[in-house]
């Protein structure tokens, strides 16, 4: 598979995807042999060069034949047109595997997996639309997770983990030449995100010993090995000394040379300004074809902002019938929400819970031993350079590790923390990932987890579950109120969800697609009570930096209930909606145009 160029860590695998790779092992007939070679010659494409990233995604890399020689990716035009070269007669091998009529479920594993390489060839041809130090998104905020998350389990880790520090100043080097070459085409950010990125990049250099996550987590966790022998007390303090030294003169001068080299390419006086994709040649072709690999279908987006049009519609008629129907409700509850939300008096341990016992009528019951987990807070120092909460997929090896980071300075407690455990946890991402490794590997399938990306299938699911979980909510309020009248409150709040992803999903399409200015935005926004110039900005610079964040989760819930509605027309009576969730886990992350074929030979209509 092809690199990002530019993020190279691939952080989205880490928080979305698990691999398979177990599941190669069983493929029994000749094309399935071949099957199997090509996804781990893009395993091994995808992680080569990158020990940071392959400590997360397997614990035993030599034995899926990755060079476990300790190295952080470098970029290199040369390398990455042999990678693309290479990604193309891969994708000639797979296209020409002859695998029998019978074997449906392969062969839409494999017509999947064809879609997102020819893909991602195609968009290696616009070299400079990637961006690397997004401000939201960046490197810069993806190394300090990735380290402090990074398991030292033996001394053998706690090498590993050093030996990558010392690397990191090349990494970045080499984005930092990325971003040059992009400056000398005239796409570098505008000065105000740069100033962004720089501050972020401050941020990390200026955190004291009490407060810097890359010392504290690391201590933390070499104690546990001292604790358990693994290491020795002179060990113990050699490491810490050791990790001290590299953060303090390795990475964070690499951050402030970083920041520097940022700066010398800002615009100064001429205060470049932010621009959507297509402000650039190629870049509404690029835009195309970013978003049809996001939804795994090849996607007119016209056709697509009129899809999200349409439903916006439907939500504004049925939250403007809520709102008009109980006037007083709404009125008392105004300044008052905490009062409507009986949700708020719940634990997150207490919310996964009740989340698995109210989804076992819609999906197949989860048991405690098949999908454990922990829950752990986003550190202090990271609170305002993550998510929410993010799901961190469990090594191949070890499926015990799934693990749900709350950002509590993000995430409030009530119905946003149970709908966001509900995106994260139960019936979410780490049900959907166990659920669906298992079902591969007991149906002797390669999963395409760690060598191909279909996000809007895994995002789109996550964002369906979410909006179903508001139904859990209202039978779990009630249960411990003995009243419904938290439901309208939870309706009221599902709807304006759904609105505001969607008119952010419409606002990329005008942004990246047709051009559109923070003005020309402004009266979309306005009908979400976004009224402030500052803020509208904010909305405007975030979609310019993150094309197609929310079509990859709004795009992908509508393509969800697309299928839905097909299983419906196609299953008729068999159909029922556990037994179209439990499909969609069983089919694991696909093109969604594959998983229709797959839909209507479950019907029995044609593929």
């Amino acid at each position: 598979m092809l690199k990002k160029r530019a993020t190279i860590l691939l952080f989205s695998f880490l928080v979305i995807f698990s691999l398979g790779i177990t599941s190669f092992i069983y493929i029994q007939t000749s094309p399935r042999r071949d099957f199997r070679k090509i996804t781990e010659k893009l395993l091994v494409q995808n992680l080569e060069d990158n020990s940071l990233l392959a400590h997360f995604l397997i614990t035993d890399p030599g034995k899926a034949g990755i060079d476990e020689t300790i190295s952080m990716p470098l970029y290199s035009p040369e390398k990455e047109q042999e990678q693309i070269e290479e990604t193309k007669a891969l994708y000639e091998q797979l296209s020409a595997l002859d695998l029998k009529e019978t074997d449906l479920k392969g062969i839409l594993l494999r017509d999947s997996l064809s879609f997102y390489l020819s893909h991602t060839v195609k968009l290696s041809e616009y070299k400079y639309f990637e961006e690397p130090f997004s401000p939201y998104s960046g490197v810069q905020n993806e190394l300090p997770i990735l380290l402090t998350e990074f398991s030292l389990e033996d001394k053998a880790d706690v090498e590993e983990y050093l030996q990558i520090l010392a690397l990191i100043p090349d990494y970045l080097g080499g984005l930092c030449q990325y971003e040059k070459e992009k400056a000398q085409k005239g796409m570098f950010m505008a000065d105000s995100t740069a100033d962004k990125v720089i501050a972020s990049l401050d941020h990390f250099c200026g955190l004291g010993d009490v407060d810097n996550p890359f010392l504290i987590t690391f201590e933390s966790k070499l104690k546990a090995l001292l604790q358990s022998g693994d290491i020795t007390e002179e060990e113990y303090r050699y490491y810490v000394d050791e990790n001290q030294r590299l953060i303090t003169t390795v990475l964070l001068p690499a951050y402030e040379k970083t920041g520097d080299s940022l700066t010398l390419l800002k615009s100064g006086e001429r205060k470049a300004e932010q621009k959507g994709l297509c402000a650039y040649e190629g870049g509404r072709q690029y835009y195309e074809i970013y978003v049809s690999t996001i939804l795994g279908e090849d996607i007119n987006i016209p056709a697509l902002k009129n899809a999200f049009s349409r439903q916006l519609m439907s939500d504004f008629t049925e939250l403007n019938k809520i709102l008009e129907s109980n006037p007083q409700y709404f009125i008392r509850l105004m300044g008052n929400e905490a009062a409507g939300d009986p949700l708020r008096a719940l634990t997150p341990e207490q919310c996964i819970e009740i989340l698995k016992q109210q989804i076992s009528g819609d999906f197949p019951a989860p048991d405690e031993k098949t999908y454990p987990y922990a829950l752990k807070d986003v550190s202090a120092a990271m609170e305002d350079y993550t998510n929410p909460a993010y799901y961190f997929t469990p090594p191949v090896d070890d499926p015990t590790r799934n693990v749900i980071y709350i950002n509590r300075s993000q995430t409030p407690k009530g119905i946003s923390l149970f709908t966001t455990l509900a995106h994260e946890g139960f019936p979410g991402h780490l049900y959907q990932s166990v659920t669906t490794a298992k079902a591969l590997a007991s149906a002797n399938l390669p999963s395409l987890s760690g060598v191909a990306s279909f996000n809007g299938y895994t995002e789109g699911y996550a964002t369906y579950v979410e909006f179903l979980s508001y139904d859990y909510a209202k039978k779990a309020a009630a249960e411990l109120t003995g009243s419904e009248e938290a439901s309208l409150y939870y309706d009221y709040l599902y709807f304006n969800r759904s609105i505001c992803l969607n008119l952010y999903s419409i606002i990329d399409i005008m942004i990246h697609y047709e051009n559109a200015t923070p003005a020309e935005i402004r009266p979309y926004l306005y009908k979400i009570g976004i009224t402030k110039d500052e803020d509208i900005q904010a909305v405007y610079d975030y979609i310019v930096m993150e094309p197609g964040t929310y079509i990859t989760y709004y795009g992908g819930y509508l393509k969800m209930l697309e299928c839905k509605n097909l299983a419906k027309e196609c299953w008729g009576d068999a159909y029922s909606d556990k037994a179209f969730h439990q499909m969609l886990l069983e089919a694991g992350p696909q093109s969604f145009d594959n998983l229709k074929k797959y839909i209507r030979h479950l019907g029995g209509a044609e593929k």
